[in-house]
């Protein structure tokens, strides 16, 4: 593959510094970027799928407005959920319902415009309202916070590393101690303690701009202060392309490497709709 085709983007050189202007959509909207703060409308599709053959399904409907200067964003999302569980809950055991509401808000305090190297530091919170009902594994039962930090960094034209680092608390007791943004612990619906979940992952992203797509590759650990020496090893890889000038689609797939196990494989198929042309 040609360079010059690689990375399509003009390259202008003024007062010593290198200023990369991007002609690609995919480069514009950044898709791939987990502290995106484009103004857009997200569908996502989600499958759960636990050790003990419980199930869990979710569609999220999502509504994201990010400010003039793109360096603020704020979006909530309302999921319906659907549980399958594999034991007796007295003709519970299949339920369709709402989920916990989330809000979301990202700041990026620093930004720079060199073409390589550190670009960003976004921070962001996200809360979630116990809008779910607890009782039929809906939700978590309890409001959780989540504040974290995204790194982002461009070692190349095309190739990004989004450390990111972020720590999940709750106000009460829950039934979910994993950090499921959300999603009960459907092996014990019985509220444990208030969660305390400390994150983090490395998201390595390459461009294939021709393509408009991208692929990553992302570990994350996790682990629950709230229980005992208990820790999770997730892998995620997630493939998606742009369709047309605003729209994005996206496969997400995180499977469970090593730790305590509890969920298994999590599917997730998202699609973006993007509101404006702003350039950034």
């Amino acid at each position: 593959m040609n360079i010059r085709n690689l990375i399509s983007c003009i390259v202008i050189c003024t007062s010593g510094s290198i200023q990369v202007v991007a002609q690609n959509p995919i480069f514009e909207r950044e898709p791939y970027n987990p502290a995106n703060t484009e103004s857009r409308i997200n569908i996502d599709f989600d499958s759960y799928y636990f050790v003990a053959e419980n199930t869990f399904y979710a569609f999220r409907p999502g509504f994201y407005y990010g400010l003039p200067g793109k360096r603020h964003l704020m979006g909530i999302t309302f999921p319906v959920v659907h549980s399958i569980f594999s034991g007796d809950f007295a003709g519970f055991e299949n339920t369709t319902g709402i989920g916990d509401v989330k809000f979301t808000y990202i700041g990026v305090p620093i930004e720079k415009k060199d073409a390589l190297g550190f670009t960003r530091l976004s921070t962001y919170m996200e809360i979630t309202a116990p809008t779910g009902n607890e009782q039929l594994n809906r939700g978590t039962g309890g409001w959780v916070f989540k504040p974290g930090a995204v790194f982002s960094y461009r070692l190349d034209p095309a190739f990004y590393l989004f450390p990111q680092i972020n720590f999940q608390f709750s106000t009460a007791s829950l039934n979910s101690l994993g950090g499921g943004d959300g999603v009960p612990d459907l092996e014990d619906g019985e509220r444990n303690s208030k969660l305390q979940v400390l994150s983090m992952s490395l998201p390595a992203t390459f461009v294939l701009d021709e393509w408009k797509g991208w692929i990553s590759l992302n570990p994350e650990y996790i682990y629950s202060f709230s229980e005992d020496k208990t820790w999770f090893l997730f892998l995620r890889m997630e493939i998606g392309k742009m369709i047309g000038e605003r729209t994005a689609a996206s496969l997400n797939i995180k499977r469970f490497i090593a730790g305590q196990p509890r969920l298994e494989t999590m599917f997730q198929v998202r699609v973006s709709f993007f509101l404006d042309n702003q350039r950034r």
